[in-house]
């Protein structure tokens, strides 16, 4: 796992498409913190990282289009496979590098905070726990990802599922306001990957949140791997 790890990492920026990814998500990201915080001079970081939620919805297939989408195309399954790792650590060994990607990009986005520390007082915890669920939501973004990318073998449907898939579950949020009986609200709401994320952007750390999002990365990853299996039969 650790030898597919290096590789993709190497991979993202020994072409473009890790320097696209970064370059994409910090330009609306600072376009959103300029419209958020530097123009009405507000120190409510929250806010803003609520709003790069929706930007890394739009750039994650980025991320994760070319991970599994084209192993059996180009035939570096067979070549994965006969170096004796398992599936299971290929899918790993992928996801996890996509997940270090994201985490440099939100370490970059750290001056953001730190331009509001010089001319203002923001609460530093909130924007610490913040932090600690958009990371959580980033690493089920990338797990849709990366199923998205395992039943396919080409990265621009790899990209397009990755993203209908996320703007299902962005619509099935705004369902939410809309549906008036009980049962189905309340499923609706603990399902929904956007709401979980208000406990962390007010300051609060919610345990299920974390596990919400911890099992859901899994689910998905295990889907992965099952449509992995399938393909490479």
């Amino acid at each position: 796992m650790t030898a597919v790890f290096r590789r993709e990492c190497l991979e993202y920026f020994k072409t473009m498409l890790g320097y696209v990814f970064i370059a994409a998500f910090l330009f609306l990201a600072g376009a959103a913190f300029a419209a958020g915080n530097i123009l009405p001079l507000d120190a409510e970081f929250n806010a803003t990282l609520n709003n790069c939620v929706y930007v890394f919805m739009i750039t994650s297939p980025l991320l994760t289009m070319r991970l599994l989408s084209e192993e059996k195309k180009t035939k570096r399954d067979q070549l994965l496979l006969t170096s004796g790792l398992s599936i299971a650590e290929i899918v790993l060994g992928k996801f996890f590098s996509a997940l270090f990607v994201f985490a440099v990009t939100c370490a970059l986005t750290s001056v953001y905070p730190i331009v509001l520390f010089v001319f203002g007082a923001p609460d530093l915890p909130l924007i610490l726990n913040g932090y600690l669920g958009f990371f959580l939501l980033g690493s089920a973004f990338i797990s849709v990802g990366m199923f998205v990318s395992a039943l396919t073998e080409n990265q621009l449907t790899a990209a397009i599922g990755a993203y209908g898939f996320l703007l299902l579950f962005l619509t099935l949020d705004l369902l939410i306001a809309k549906v008036k009986v009980g049962p189905i609200s309340t499923m609706l709401h603990w399902f929904s990957l956007f709401r979980r994320f208000a406990p962390y952007r007010f300051g609060s750390f919610s345990v299920s949140s974390t596990i919400y999002y911890l099992v859901f990365s899994a689910a998905f990853l295990a889907f992965s791997i099952l449509a992995m299996e399938k393909r490479m039969r």
